[in-house]
Formats: C-alpha cells, structure tokens, sequence
C-alpha cells in the first residue's frame, strides 16, 4: 500500500484502515480505536507520554485478545 502524498490525512487513514482490516480485522480494531490518544489538538506532534499511552492501550488490547478470559498463564 503506498500512500498519496496530495491526500488528506483522514484520505490516507482510509486506506490504511481498509489495508488493514483485511489483514487482520481485530488488530485493525484495536489500532483506530486508540488512535484518538494520538491526536494532540493541533499541528504539534505527540509527545512521547502521550505515544506510550496509545502502546499501553494497544498492548492491552492486543494481551486481551490472546488471553480472553483475563486470566494469567501460570
């Protein structure tokens, strides 16, 4: 998939979003459920705290579908 540099951002996320569901539908879900964590109100970018928050909310996404039940493997 090659994004077009003379898209919006919302064009581009479009056909990301459809990239990756057929992919991998759950982890699509996952993905663009968090994304609003990224989004810093304007034209500044993330901050690292911020970007660590979007991979905690991914991971534990991501460990509760490998582990539905919240149960721990021991």
């Amino acid at each position: 998939m090659k994004f077009k540099l003379e898209n919006t951002f919302e064009e581009n996320l479009a056909l990301f979003q459809a990239e990756a569901e057929q992919i991998d539908p759950d982890c699509a879900k996952i993905l663009l459920d968090n994304m609003h964590l990224l989004d810093s109100g304007g034209d500044t970018a993330p901050s690292r705290a911020t970007i660590g928050e979007f991979h905690k909310a991914v991971l534990a996404a991501l460990n509760g579908l490998s582990n539905p039940t919240g149960e721990d493997k021991a």
